[in-house]
């Protein structure tokens, strides 16, 4: 399939008239104008970096909007004092729903960036929603072009209310060049290709996935997972676009790159094992590590997920050496950032509260809250203070459980307000 792969004066102009359709589509909603969040002086992180993965407000842009709807979501904001009080629910009101009214939105709660979570919003607002590309296994390359004019109708709602797309968490093919098999799947190339340029049109400098490299722990799982993200970035940059995958805790669990060793002590508790167990033994180093350690460091970019690095912090913090012995290692994630900032240009910002219920070794370790709340048991400002170069990484406040169901359906907005302002108020 032929397709530019550079932003050429004809892709502008294309993307200019998609802009101006999007705004001309109807005036802003009343209820939506107006900043909610003000800026501190001397801000600890500008105003250009703020941003939130549009995950975190899923029922929001899922759900039909204010525009055209004779029977909005009635749903809670915040009052007068919120979000200082955040128990002043305030009145009932009409919520913003699908992308152009919730964009408005964030903008107001003082986000400058989004990163999407796939692309499908109700139908029935402005926009309408995304057109499929693969049905019953089979790619419908007749969408392409309908697909790519969704993509021109969300680069003007961004535009319009002054948001930067950052990434997405979408499709990652499975075939890849220089992969098993063959290499890469026709399908596959042409739906990368079009994903590649759907992003794009968008204005995304990445274009990443919400998984692990790999979700193996051996090491040779490892060095085929380096292989096929190096051969996406390749095909990344045509588009100056970088490809990341993004970690959970076990990406920071111990790599298993040793021999087959017997262990006798369990390794969470140090007690001995009923019966000695035959374990692949571990040398220390850390699965996401190695992922940068033998990818190229001005190719193969990643997104850290704060939250998840303080659980793996929490999980993992023995492992059996190539003898069977068991050790403690214990992994911090400052560190791991500062040890190697440009391999992080995205973070989610995901506070935590620590669980006192869960000992060491068990479960999460933590629960999400609202970035910022007073519960906070994860340092940020020591985290965004050794950000180097300043102005390079890209946080977006995520929080899984933020939606409040039938019984809150507003919660997610107002819990956005809560993190814009608690990251707009972080001075240095």
């Amino acid at each position: 399939m032929a397709q530019e792969h550079r932003l050429s004066r004809r892709r502008l102009l294309t993307i200019s008239a998609g802009t101006l359709a999007a705004a001309a589509i109807v005036p802003a909603t009343p209820a939506l104008a107006g900043p909610l969040v003000r800026n501190v002086p001397n801000p600890l992180l500008p105003p250009g970096k703020r941003g939130t993965i549009l995950y975190t407000q899923r029922d929001a842009t899922a759900r039909r909007g204010i525009w055209n709807n004779p029977a909005p979501t009635m749903g809670y904001l915040g009052g007068p004092n919120f979000p200082a009080d955040p128990d002043d629910l305030g009145a009932l009101v009409p919520l913003p729903g699908g992308f152009r009214e919730v964009f408005q939105f964030l903008a107001n709660a003082g986000f400058k960036q989004v990163e999407f979570a796939g692309y499908g919003q109700h139908a029935d607002n402005q926009g309408g929603t995304v057109p499929s590309l693969s049905s019953g296994g089979r790619l419908l390359r007749e969408n392409f072009p309908a697909y790519l004019d969704y993509a021109r109708t969300l680069r003007g709602f961004l535009d319009e209310a002054g948001l930067e797309a950052i990434g997405n968490h979408g499709f990652i093919p499975n075939s890849w060049p220089g992969g098993p098999n063959g290499g890469m799947t026709v399908d596959d190339y042409d739906r990368f290709q079009i994903e590649l340029e759907f992003a794009s049109i968008v204005g995304m400098p990445y274009m990443g996935t919400g998984g692990d490299p790999t979700g193996s722990s051996t090491k040779e799982a490892w060095d085929v997972a380096g292989q096929k993200w190096e051969a996406l970035n390749d095909l990344g940059r045509a588009w100056r676009i970088s490809i990341y995958p993004h970690n959970h805790a076990d990406a920071y669990g111990f790599l298993q790159d040793g021999p087959m060793v017997e262990v006798t002590v369990d390794r969470v508790t140090g007690n001995p094992l009923p019966q000695p167990q035959m374990v692949r033994g571990e040398s220390g180093i850390r699965k996401m590590q190695y992922y940068l350690d033998i990818t190229p460091s001005t190719k193969c970019y990643c997104e850290i997920d704060i939250y998840w690095a303080h659980s793996a912090q929490h999980r993992f913090r023995w492992y059996y050496d190539w003898d069977g012995q068991r050790r403690e290692s214990i992994f911090s994630p400052i560190d791991q950032i500062a040890a190697q900032p440009l391999r992080y240009p995205l973070y989610h910002a995901k506070d935590g509260e620590r669980r006192d219920d869960q000992p060491v070794g068990v479960g999460e370790g933590y629960r999400m809250i609202p970035f910022g709340d007073p519960r906070s048991d994860i340092d940020y400002d020591a985290i965004f203070r050794r950000h180097r170069p300043r102005g390079y990484h890209n946080p977006n406040y995520e929080d899984d459980s933020a939606p409040g169901g039938a019984g809150d359906p507003g919660r997610s907005l107002r819990h956005a307000i809560i993190s814009g302002t608690n990251m707009s108020n972080m001075a240095r």
